[in-house]
């Protein structure tokens, strides 16, 4: 990767809405090759797609949980399931497998405490292999994530 590069991955980061031309304009780029970067970028797998990013709130979501979640065992066979189970929950936002004290961290969203205690109920409880689940809720997000930092020569 060049500076081009990183500068049109930082650029897509920022706002992926934007024409190719402005976008070509602002890195000094005719839009033909800023539109082959991108098309390089996709391919290689810099780029894994592009989306909207949803104000929560709007959506009526007020709560954010963290769930911690350890399981019955670490085989194979159980993490799996569970795995998999995970995915046919569209309440559950992030799965993410943890090193440490718990062996995964959930993220979910609801609109208020009546609603997760539904998603409680109807979601989290029937996964399979759980021994112990804890719950932490968001007070105030003080930083969103807007964008992975790029590092010269990254993918290289």
């Amino acid at each position: 990767m060049d500076r081009h590069d990183v500068a049109l991955i930082e650029a897509l980061q920022r706002d992926s809405s934007r024409p190719i031309a402005q976008l070509a304009e602002t890195l000094g780029l005719s839009a033909s090759a800023c539109h082959r970067r991108i098309r390089a970028l996709e391919s290689r797998g810099l780029i894994a797609g592009y989306i909207a990013r949803v104000n929560p709130r709007a959506l009526g979501l007020a709560i954010e949980a963290f769930v911690e979640i350890t399981l019955v065992s670490q085989s194979r066979e159980t993490m799996d399931r569970f795995e998999t189970a995970v995915g046919d929950f569209d309440d559950i936002l992030e799965c993410h497998l943890m090193s440490g004290a718990h062996d995964y961290q959930l993220r979910v969203a609801a609109a208020d405490l009546s609603q997760y205690d539904r998603i409680h109920r109807e979601c989290l409880s029937r996964l399979p292999g759980v021994s112990s689940m804890r719950s932490s809720f968001s007070i105030r997000r003080i930083k969103r994530m807007r964008a992975y930092p790029v590092p010269d020569g990254a993918g290289g």
